[in-house]
């Protein structure tokens, strides 16, 4: 699972509520959040090693955690400097070759994951911030998206790994208010409670955010980590029928 959003609305308390999670850290956001976690990674390297440390140890987590993807990034950066003498930023090397020596190291992290996947039955969740990109569709027409604060190449990339990509935001609902003159209204803008938050995880692709679910999980949940694996494992963790289905 990816879920990002902007800051502070609540990404990682909602992975922290998954089943026995374990935090990679490649930024200092945990806070006064307690979660079973590693030390803060200061290089790509560590995080690697982390990785790797969980698929070799015998250990009791059941979640992964990476906070944050796009800090991640930022770390894969000096590997991937280093094919480039004289180079600062990999902007600098041009025609998108720089920003595409990120793709073999994020290619080695989701292996990474893909192995506690399938040899230790982890969870994989991660989290990334929001951008906003300006999107051009096929017929001409422009409008803003949210999208995992990458690159373009690795979020490309990274987003198609994922069983479930969900946004995480305020609701907000647009309705008319008073009489603005000219026979006009005034559009409100205001968020609304969902349950018993304002925060929502939105998991279907719509214009305007990137997001999808494999599982036929509901257009928008509520941004709490409890419910939201619970529903998630009673959709692919069926009750057995009484009548003797397999």
């Amino acid at each position: 699972m990816l879920v990002y959003g902007p800051e502070g609305i609540g990404k990682t308390t909602f992975a922290s509520e998954a089943p026995a999670p374990i935090l990679v850290q490649t930024e200092d956001g945990l806070g006064l959040l307690e979660i079973p976690h590693f030390p803060l990674c200061e290089t790509y390297e560590e995080v690697i090693e982390h990785l790797e440390a969980l698929a070799a140890e015998d250990h009791k987590y059941k979640t992964v955690i990476i906070d944050s993807m796009d800090w991640l990034e930022k770390l894969a950066t000096i590997p991937a400097l280093k094919k480039f003498r004289g180079k600062e930023t990999l902007k600098e090397v041009g025609y998108g070759v720089g920003e595409a020596a990120l793709i073999p190291l994020f290619e080695k992290v989701l292996n990474r994951l893909n192995t506690l996947r399938n040899t230790k039955g982890m969870n994989v969740v991660l989290v990334a911030h929001a951008k906003i990109e300006k999107i051009q569709d096929s017929l001409g027409a422009a409008y803003d998206e949210y999208s995992p604060r990458l690159e373009k190449r690795v979020n490309g990339f990274v987003k198609e790994w994922p069983d479930i990509i969900g946004f995480a935001s305020q609701k907000i609902v647009r309705t008319e208010g008073a009489d603005a003159g000219f026979n006009k209204k005034q559009t409100v803008v205001k968020s609304v409670k969902l349950g018993d938050t304002d925060r929502v995880l939105q998991l279907t692709p719509k214009p305007g955010i990137v997001a999808k679910n494999r599982y036929g999980l509901p257009d928008e949940m509520p941004l709490d980590g409890d419910s939201f694996f619970k529903t998630l494992w009673g959709i692919i963790y069926p009750k057995k029928s009484t009548k003797g289905d397999k």
